[in-house]
């Protein structure tokens, strides 16, 4: 009777839970990732940091498409109750198992390189060299010969590598221990670089020629990073568990689970920093959708001539008989001795990188009687 009981019980499989998780944070990495190339494409800065994060995504993509099949195949329940839907689906759920690992490993090396590759770009603008030569020797060189040594050495840790994932198959393959072993190495040398890439802007930013505020706003910013070394080093604890082939598909749930959360946050937060011009669109969107609630709209014409910008603001009114013309004008561009300034900015106060604001009001009383003005008005 108990042994029917037991039979005829649900059997555990957390695979739902997994595929919930990885759908509800992969698109959203993904929107993520394409709003970051619309802001790189439209300021002319796409570059290898965005190159990198791209490849980052696409393994993320990768990563989760694989997970989610295996995850249907009851390959995140235990291996004994996966025996009963016969060998065929037990060789095809370990090699599912498999073959997501290298996706996991490269996506988690590319988004480490794309953020170090970002910070070397701004780190040229300081005298910095010693941290330019760790950015490009540890958090890059490092971390691409490990994620593709790792990777490679995944699938190729049996010969032929088919016995990894067919029991069918005899062959000579790497003491799991000893896989285990690197994989953690590899882990612990990921959770440094991470917390490497959260703390290292600080050191950056404080060279910048900049505000207190906006060198604390950066350094929060690229900070988020410590949230993948934190997630990382959770993930590390349990790759320790790869040693245990008895019940791989079971033991490798928390593997599966922490690095689904590590590329998600380290995809989101190392592009929150490029966004900056998406930010900026959107806020100037909702100031836009503000002023057309008022009563007095502003009309706002750009001027491009050679070698300076201007932004013509006119704003015209009529109340109580009083016409006022508002003219607003921002010049990028050197000042040169013979021009005469006798505004509201003096000559003196013009920064020295030759931007000038012009600020002119014309304000005339209409001094016809009320029926004269309502008669010109119809």
């Amino acid at each position: 009777m108990d042994d029917a009981a037991t039979d005829s019980g649900p059997v555990p499989d957390r695979g739902p839970q997994a595929i919930r998780v990885i759908w509800a944070l992969t698109p959203l990495a993904l929107i993520t990732v394409v709003l970051r190339i619309v802001a790189r494409v439209r300021n002319g800065k796409f570059g290898w940091d965005d190159i990198f994060m791209i490849l980052a995504m696409l393994c993320f993509l990768g990563w989760s498409i694989i997970l989610t099949f295996y995850a249907q195949r009851g390959g995140l329940r235990h291996l004994e109750d996966l025996k009963k839907t016969g060998m065929d689906n037990i060789t095809t759920v370990l090699l599912l198992n498999w073959i997501c690992q290298p996706f996991g490993i490269i996506g988690v090396g590319a988004g480490k390189i794309s953020v170090s590759a970002l910070l070397l770009g701004i780190i040229n603008r300081t005298g910095l060299r010693w941290l330019r030569l760790f950015l490009w020797a540890v958090t890059i060189a490092m971390t691409a010969i490990l994620s593709v040594a790792c990777a490679i050495l995944t699938l190729a840790q049996c010969s032929p590598p088919s016995a990894l994932w067919d029991k069918s198959v005899h062959g000579e393959c790497i003491d799991p221990h000893i896989m285990g072993r690197f994989g953690t190495f590899v882990g612990a040398f990921n959770t440094f670089t991470d917390a490497s890439l959260a703390i290292i802007p600080t050191a950056i930013f404080w060279q910048l020629n900049s505000t207190m505020t906006e060198k604390v706003q950066l350094s929060i910013v690229f900070g988020l990073n410590i949230l993948t070394s934190i997630c990382s080093g959770i993930k590390t604890q349990y790759l320790a568990n790869l040693a245990d082939r008895t019940d791989l598909t079971w033991a490798t749930y928390n593997i599966f689970i922490s690095v689904t959360v590590e590329l998600f946050i380290m995809v989101v937060c190392g592009s929150v920093p490029t966004l900056h011009l998406i930010l900026t669109v959107f806020r100037t969107a909702t100031g836009s959708a503000g002023s057309k609630a008022t009563p007095h709209s502003t009309r706002k014409t750009g001027i491009k001539t050679h070698g300076l910008h201007r932004e013509v603001d006119t704003e015209l009114s009529e109340m109580t008989h009083m016409h006022v013309k508002t003219k607003t004008t921002i010049e990028r561009g050197r000042i040169h001795g013979s021009e005469s300034v006798d505004h509201l900015v003096e000559e003196k106060d013009v920064p020295d990188h030759g931007v000038r604001v012009e600020v002119r009001y014309d304000v005339r009383r209409d001094t016809r009687s009320n029926s004269e003005y309502s008669k010109t008005s119809a």
